[in-house]
């Protein structure tokens, strides 16, 4: 059965903010907005796609910057997204880099993503 996610975005002139089903808000503001909200959920996504994998490795923390450069023409989609991702005390990073290639490619966000956006991953070890 397919599982469903459901938001629900709330707008007046006190507030900006969405809430999931648990009440958790999060706010619209002048800095964060519904392309950082795209971004977030494309490092979510990405995130748990890439522990799903069984793996021999393991690392201490995992960070995921995602920068999102707009077309200046309309539809001003995205036209080049990239994943600066900082892993720190990982043990195995060869295998690491093939997790986050078989990330981007099973990552239903990251995929759709795609459709409009050149991808770009950059992978950086902290020791």
């Amino acid at each position: 059965m397919a599982q469903e996610r459901k938001i629900v975005s709330h707008f007046d002139s006190q507030k900006e903010y969405f809430e999931n089903s648990l009440g958790r808000e999060f706010l619209f503001t002048a800095t964060t907005g519904p392309y950082e909200y795209l971004l977030g959920a494309l490092s979510g996504c990405f995130y748990r796609t890439l522990v799903s994998f069984e793996r021999k490795g393991s690392w201490e923390k995992l960070e995921i910057a995602v920068t999102g450069i707009k077309r200046e023409t309309v539809p001003t989609t995205l036209e080049k997204t990239i994943l600066d991702i900082t892993v720190y005390n990982a043990n195995e990073k060869d295998e690491f880099a093939d997790l986050a290639r078989m990330a981007s490619e099973a990552c239903s966000i990251f995929q759709t993503i795609s459709k409009v956006s050149e991808m770009k991953i950059n992978i950086k070890y902290e020791d």
